[in-house]
């Protein structure tokens, strides 16, 4: 139990040099980008705090890393990882280190909650006097979302000056369209001329459709800027325990090359180490950017086996 306690602790001081460092370094890059912004100081400081938050919730795997390399050489530099791993073995290591496991997974799968959330904090702070004829629906399913901005609304004119939508996938933006000749119909949106984003290629089609249904509804029903409809189902399950096993295998594979044997030998060429942590990491940011429409749920489970395999490859030499 002594031993938990000092592992804990000596984590907890690695996680919050680490985490105070990053922060810093993306507060101040952030901070010079927002000078030249026509904002008071106060604001620019907040507006530099959500970024620098918000960089955070992109890649909470790179604290991880950091705050577990210092962890470990910390321990390795006193000759301590040596009587550690001598006494404890990999398996009662990993039950210490779980619910740090547990946390960076679970902000794994909600990163883009967080990262939402950050934006919509921002975008009232910049343009909060701009949304009052301006709504953003935000529909979600799995790690799918799609954005819909109505913008320049005149209710007693019944006339509206921009449509926007677009659907992201895992932060990739997958499809879009935007008009800005607009009708509103029999309580319904209509476009004659809309660019079109789809397959990395834009094109302009200048035909009647059909946007939105019920606008009027729609727009007096919700009375505030941002509204949500998230959608559940099979698929939406299925989304979820994708992204629980890629992402638990992705941190159980870094934390056993920390904890492996081989770190520990003094002789050891760290640069290995570090090439094969970076191509691990470079793998876990490359593969869910990666989409390849009606065989993506293959290529999900294709990545998964990979992690499966590379965690047994690590395993065998314990």
């Amino acid at each position: 139990m002594t031993l938990t306690i000092y592992l804990i602790k000596k984590f907890s001081k690695a996680f919050m040099i680490c985490g105070g460092v990053s922060y810093s370094i993306f507060f101040i890059f952030s901070l010079i980008g927002n000078l030249g912004e026509k904002f008071s100081f106060k604001s620019i400081l907040y507006l530099s705090t959500l970024n620098s938050l918000q960089i955070f919730t992109y890649i909470p795997s790179h604290l991880f890393i950091l705050s577990f390399c210092l962890f470990v050489f910390h321990l390795k530099s006193k000759n301590e990882l040596i009587i550690i791993k001598e006494y404890i073995g990999l398996r009662k290591l990993f039950l210490i280190i779980f619910p740090i496991l547990v946390l960076f997974t679970f902000v794994e799968i909600k990163k883009e909650a967080l990262t939402t959330n950050i934006e919509k904090i921002k975008s009232n702070l910049i343009s909060s006097k701009k949304l009052g004829n301006t709504k953003i629906l935000i529909s979600s399913e799995g790690n799918k979302k799609n954005y819909t901005i109505f913008s320049g609304y005149d209710e007693d004119n019944s006339t509206i000056n921009q449509y926007l939508n677009f659907e992201i996938i895992n932060q990739t933006i997958f499809k879009g369209e935007l008009s800005s000749n607009l009708k509103l119909l029999e309580n319904n949106l209509y476009t004659y001329g809309s660019t079109i984003y789809e397959n990395n290629d834009f094109r302009h089609e200048n035909f009647k459709n059909e946007l939105f249904e019920n606008f009027f509804n729609f727009w007096s029903a919700n009375t505030g800027t941002i509204i949500k409809n998230n959608a559940s189902g099979i698929k939406s399950n299925y989304n979820m325990i994708q992204s629980i096993l890629f992402f638990s295998l992705f941190y159980i594979c870094i934390s056993m090359i920390f904890l492996s044997k081989k770190l520990v030998d003094r002789g050891i060429n760290t640069m290995k180490v570090f090439l094969l942590i970076l191509s691990i990491f470079l793998y876990y940011l490359l593969m869910p950017k990666i989409m390849l429409n009606n065989f993506q749920i293959y290529f999900q489970i294709i990545s998964i086996i990979i992690f499966i395999l590379t965690f047994f490859k690590i395993k065998q030499y314990e």
